[in-house]
């Protein structure tokens, strides 16, 4: 089947950045809620999720990010998003690990 908008095939390197700006900016302000808490292993686990999700954000070390913020996601029970919101979260991280960070990152391809 022929594309309707043939001439958008061009910028399929953005698609990464987007998933990746979405995403990071998303992990980063979860973390940033998790910091305020009052326990210490919430309040830990947030810094970590906010420092992975600036990586994310920047684009260094994006697969790597990606992968651990998507074994987080899997593994810690959080009752403040639902099951959706982790599902579409995980399927972009993976997504991420797959594909790498796209455009204006600091990775470079080998």
């Amino acid at each position: 089947m022929l594309s309707i908008f043939p001439s958008l095939l061009v910028y399929h390197w953005l698609a990464p950045v987007i998933l990746r700006l979405v995403a990071g900016g998303l992990l980063a302000w979860h973390g940033y809620q998790s910091t305020r808490m009052a326990e210490p292993k919430r309040r830990l686990a947030g810094w970590v999720e906010l420092a992975l999700a600036v990586l994310l954000i920047i684009g260094l070390c994006t697969q790597p990010a990606a992968l651990v913020m998507a074994i987080l996601i899997l593994i810690r029970p959080d009752r403040q998003i639902g099951w959706p919101a982790r599902a579409l979260m995980l399927a972009i991280l993976l997504s991420l690990a797959l594909t790498g960070p796209g455009l204006f990152a600091f990775d470079l391809p080998l």
